[in-house]
């Protein structure tokens, strides 16, 4: 996908805070939530649904946010709590439980690939609960053993749309397993057509393109745009024409109706 959709917005101190991808991408934030708006140069979601998600990380201007240990990826053993320093282990472990958002995400980064079995599931039960921060849920999400807590994911992407969304973009730049791309994929491709948010439909064309899946000439056969924006129109053919460059095609696609 490309860069410049994402470009248009996006640009929040708070989210770098949750990032654990090679490429520095941050996360997804979410819509229709009582918080201000937040920016941040991230790889590919499309404009529109950048712009109607959500702000829902407290702005941080004027704060920095503390010095954070990058998660490992999946599979990786090369991070350990021996790379902090002692005392800060000890303070995380702490706030894991009782500290701040920004305190809580930087715990959650460090524990939840190295921390004890306790402080995994400690992650686990954040990534889970409805009412945590929104901040703080989305780096539990983006932090636990996705192969483990498949069912946990495909339950997000399935009951809760707005943080789905998110879920979905997160997917689209993790290695994941086979199996775990499969599970998504088919979660999300029945409530593609079912859908009638365009953010959503997006996010899951992006997860299918991202992961060279096959679906995607058959999810754009069954979208329909009445209710797209003009800027969403845009995303969607820049996602269409991403796909058609990737497979070496330019008339194949169907177009939406």
């Amino acid at each position: 996908m490309t860069n410049r959709v994402f470009d248009r917005r996006w640009k929040s101190t708070a989210v770098g805070a949750i990032s654990v991808f090679a490429i520095g991408a941050s996360v997804w934030g979410w819509r229709n939530l009582d918080t201000s708006n937040g920016q941040s140069a991230v790889p590919v979601a499309p404009a529109t649904s950048q712009r109607r998600a959500a702000d829902a990380i407290e702005p941080t201007a004027g704060k920095k946010a503390p010095p954070i240990s990058k998660a490992p990826a999946i599979g990786d053993k090369t991070s350990s709590v021996a790379e902090v320093d002692s005392n800060r282990v000890d303070e995380l472990a702490a706030a894991l439980d009782s500290g701040g958002a920004d305190e809580q995400i930087e715990a959650i980064n460090l524990f939840a690939k190295v921390g004890t079995a306790e402080q995994k599931a400690a992650v686990v039960a954040k990534a889970e609960n409805r009412d945590a921060n929104v901040a703080v849920r989305l780096a539990a999400v983006e932090n636990i053993d996705w192969r483990e807590h498949m069912d946990l994911i495909t339950d997000i992407i399935r009951s809760e749309p707005e943080l789905g969304e998110a879920a979905l973009y997160l997917a689209a730049h993790k290695e994941l397993p086979s199996e775990v791309v499969a599970a998504v994929a088919e979660t999300a491709a029945p409530l593609f057509q079912a859908s009638a948010d365009p953010g959503f439909q997006l996010a899951v064309l992006n997860f299918f393109i991202e992961h060279h899946l096959d679906g995607f000439p058959m999810l754009i056969a069954k979208a329909n745009t009445n209710g797209y924006s003009d800027t969403e129109i845009e995303d969607l053919n820049q996602l269409i024409a991403t796909w058609n460059g990737e497979q070496g095609f330019l008339q194949d696609t169907p177009n939406p109706k």
